[in-house]
């Protein structure tokens, strides 16, 4: 469910990935969560002032299931290429016309698409919680994530053996910083006690109950403090994360066709794909509010 992420160069295919963060997946159609600032030097503006990806690099997970003890085979497949994605940003016009337009981090949440390994079913994933769980003062919290990401040691070339480790750190939540549009950070966040190095960045901030409440953002090798951006107190995150039902964690957001019994038969992000299945199986299609574990649903 927590990935590393790369990049690459797409003019060296052979050359090695660099680490750039941590991401997590976050519903059952590979959508995944990470820190914008873990992709933003890889996006540029493009004419219509969407974000797009710079065409001098591309970017992967890695993916591995299971546990792996020592040196293990990284088969083709554990790569999984970045198919789409999201986040809000702002940016400030250059001086000069021939200059391009810099991006501004205004939320440091981003959406990514990455497919699995196969197609096993259902999509491990990590329960969301966008409105109803805020971090309090006090809170014990535990970040997940790929610190110091395949760093070179003792002089090791590049032929070195691939290394990633998953780590994890508790701390208490120490201050909670509201949303404040007139600040150069202007995302909710908050401080919690606990190293969270670099690497982790973009990696899940899971609260007492198992729920994901924020992301993490900010860490530093040997600092006592770690900062994380949190779901809950703005809007952002529920339209970065639009397949997260956020009322409930552990609920999604999705096209469904809907049988005469009122059973959910078909379940994903594509209207067009539902109108389809629910036509040919001649079913309702409706916009739901679902539980994949359960299979009850709600209209909305």
């Amino acid at each position: 469910m927590i990935l590393p992420i790369f990049k690459f160069d797409p003019e060296a295919p052979d050359g090695r990935p660099f680490g750039l963060g941590t991401t997590f997946r976050i519903d059952p159609w590979g959508n995944c969560a990470t820190a914008f600032h873990v992709i933003e030097d890889m996006l540029s503006l493009s004419k219509n002032g969407q974000l797009q990806l710079k065409d001098n690099v591309r970017m992967a997970a890695l993916e591995l299931e299971g546990i792996a003890l020592g040196r293990a085979p990284l088969p083709k497949e554990a790569w999984r290429p970045l198919s789409g994605f999201y986040a809000e940003c702002g940016h400030q016009t250059p001086a000069l016309i021939h200059e391009a337009s810099i991006i501004r981090n205004l939320t440091e949440l981003a959406c990514l698409t990455i497919s699995r390994s196969h197609e096993r079913s259902p999509m491990p994933c990590l329960p969301m919680a966008l409105r109803d769980e805020p971090p309090v003062t006090g809170d014990i919290v535990t970040g997940f994530g790929f610190p110091g990401l395949d760093v070179a040691k003792d002089g090791a070339g590049d032929d070195r053996p691939f290394s990633q480790y998953l780590y994890e750190c508790a701390g208490e939540v120490v201050e909670v910083i509201p949303a404040d549009p007139a600040s150069t950070m202007p995302w909710p966040r908050f401080r919690v006690a606990a190293e969270w190095p670099s690497g982790m960045s973009g990696g899940p901030v899971l609260n007492a109950a198992g729920n994901v409440i924020g992301v993490i953002s900010r860490g530093w090798l040997g600092e006592a403090d770690s900062t994380a951006t949190h779901f809950a107190g703005w809007n952002v995150s529920e339209r970065t994360f639009r397949s997260i039902d956020p009322f409930a964690s552990r609920r999604y957001r999705a096209f469904a066709a809907i049988d005469e019994k009122d059973n959910v038969r078909f379940m994903g992000q594509d209207r067009d794909e539902a109108e389809a299945f629910a036509s040919e199986h001649k079913m309702t299609m409706r916009v739901v509010s679902c539980s994949p574990k359960t299979g009850d649903w709600i209209e909305l």
